[in-house]
Order: structure tokens, then C-alpha cells, then sequence
């Protein structure tokens, strides 16, 4: 099986990696570079969604041997309770059945907040506060803010196992 995954980041890569091998077995993942379509900081759920869709969608289309396309994004989500950490992804396959999972994870602090909501990237933003480099690619902020008791990479895990679950349980989902 191969699944195009629309990133280059090592994080989004292994985590699609074990979450199809978990459901699969065996998996063959493709780095594709891709456009979200959405802009470089998600606002919103909504918009943090429709990037992982994007993604997904053109990584499955610029690999014509690929069975899954795979649309990793962060974002943020203002709530009640503050401006909360969200990630969510995409899987699309050839028939073009899509699945969604991820959610809002973690309110971030203030200090990293209001610079989030004055139009810089999260990435940037924790790199710079914390002093280190690419975290984005490591553990990224929730890794930075649990003391890497859960990094990115698992939590994108869990959220492409969420988005498969349409393909694990089609008995329900196809109803």
C-alpha cells in the first residue's frame, strides 16, 4: 500500500507511517510537497480542516500509484476558555472516500497567544519563546508545553487513526 502524505515534515510522515501500519500493516509513505490552499496560521477549526482536505487531495493526486492521500495541519482555535492548540487531518482514497479526526487540544498561554492572534506562526512563536529551532518538526508546541510527555508526532497519530476509522468500520460509515 502507499499513501501520499501532502508534507515534508519528518512529524506528519512518521506519524501517518504509524498509524497505516497499524491498520495495515505494511505501508510505503510519500513525501509530497503541497500547497494547504489556507493560510500559513489556521484561525479556525474549520479552516485548519480544509487545508488537511486540501493537502490530502492534491498529494493523492500528484501520486498516480498512490491508494491514500494524507492532509496533516495545525492551527488554532479561539474559544470560551482561550485560544486552544488544533490539529486535524484528512485521508482521502481513490474512490474518493474521506475521513476526518483530530480536534482542539490544548489552550496555549497567553504570552504565546496574543502574539499567535497578532498574525505570527505558532512555529515561530514557540521557537522563540522556549529557544529552540524547527520545533514544528520535532515535538512541536504541545511536546513544548507537556514536557514532551506527548509530542506531535503522536498526537497526529491518534488524529489519522481518528481520520480512518470511515475505512476500518465502513459497515457503519457506509450506512
Amino acid at each position: 500500500m502507499i499513501v501520499a502524505v501532502g508534507s515534508s515534515n519528518p512529524v506528519k510522515l512518521n506519524a501517518a507511517k504509524m498509524a497505516f501500519t497499524k491498520i495495515f500493516g505494511n505501508v510505503n509513505v510519500i513525501s509530497t510537497e503541497v500547497n494547504s490552499g489556507v493560510s500559513h496560521m489556521p484561525m479556525s477549526a474549520n479552516e485548519t480542516i480544509r487545508g488537511a482536505e486540501n493537502r490530502a487531495k492534491l498529494s493523492l493526486e500528484k501520486n498516480v500509484s498512490a491508494d491514500f492521500g494524507v492532509g496533516m495541519e495545525g492551527g488554532v482555535e479561539d474559544t470560551e476558555a482561550g485560544l486552544m492548540l488544533c490539529g486535524y487531518t484528512v485521508v482521502v482514497n481513490r474512490k474518493g472516500k474521506i475521513g476526518v479526526g483530530g480536534g482542539t487540544s490544548i489552550v496555549l498561554p497567553k504570552i504565546i497567544a496574543m502574539r499567535v492572534m497578532d498574525g505570527e506562526e505558532l512555529g515561530n512563536v514557540t521557537d522563540s519563546i522556549f529557544e529552540e529551532d524547527d520545533t514544528k518538526k520535532k515535538y512541536g508546541a504541545i511536546g513544548l508545553l507537556t514536557n514532551n510527555i506527548i509530542g506531535r508526532t503522536e498526537l497526529f497519530e491518534s488524529f489519522c487513526i481518528y481520520a480512518l476509522a470511515p475505512f476500518i468500520s465502513p459497515e457503519v460509515y457506509d450506512r
